[in-house]
């Protein structure tokens, strides 16, 4: 009997060992070569390596996630800039899902987002894809319409812990026909509508998963 007490306790310590290990559910979506689809788990301590293109500089936006759950997201940065700019940024549960407006200059330190998003695109705007448009604030502008233009599928492809992989992504861009002059590519999941890339007039497109 004894034995079986031990073994149960030591059943319940690694399942909860496990549940805590997979608290973060950021997958990225992943288009096989065979047609089929797949996913990569991004993990705490992931580094998202984006390329920034902006004033004719060009550098990298290091994103280190440190937590995603309840609570909503937490994740340092870096960049590779002259000024070597880096900073930690809490996104709320709260800001995660409801938001429509963006923060995408960072200035470094710390910086808490209660009523904004970045890096990713909120439930709200993500849950108005079925009807093809939605609304975001981008920084201190007017609220612009997005639209999913009717070709939105886009296939980028980043490396991810070394190996090239095509995601499954799609396309919002504030013209109808998806010729506007800001375009947004986004991770095809709810779960992590991750932006992949931006082009805003400056661009910043993910290229590696560290």
């Amino acid at each position: 009997m004894k034995k079986q007490v031990i073994l149960f306790v030591s059943l319940m310590v690694f399942a909860f060992s496990s549940m805590a290990q997979r608290s973060i559910y950021l997958p990225m979506m992943i288009k096989n070569d065979d047609g089929s689809t797949g996913s990569y788990d991004i993990q705490k301590g992931d580094k998202l390596v984006y390329q920034v293109k902006a004033g004719g500089n060009e550098y990298d936006f290091i994103v280190t996630i440190n937590d995603e759950g309840d609570k909503g997201i937490d994740f340092n940065y870096e960049m590779t800039n002259a000024n070597k700019t880096s900073g930690h940024v809490t996104i709320s549960a709260k800001a995660k899902s409801d938001a429509t407006k963006y923060v995408n200059f960072f200035r470094g330190g710390e910086l808490n987002l209660t009523d904004a998003c970045t890096i990713w695109l909120s439930g709200k705007n993500f849950g108005d894809m079925p009807n093809k448009k939605t609304t975001i604030t981008l920084d201190n502008g007017a609220p612009e319409t997005f639209y999913r233009p009717e070709k939105d599928e886009v296939s980028p492809v980043v490396k991810i812990k070394g190996e090239d992989k095509k995601l499954d992504a799609f396309i919002i861009n504030n013209a109808a026909d998806g010729s506007g002059n800001k375009t947004m590519w986004i991770n095809g999941i709810s779960s992590n509508s991750l932006i992949v890339k931006m082009d805003l007039g400056w661009s910043i497109v993910l290229k590696e998963i560290r």
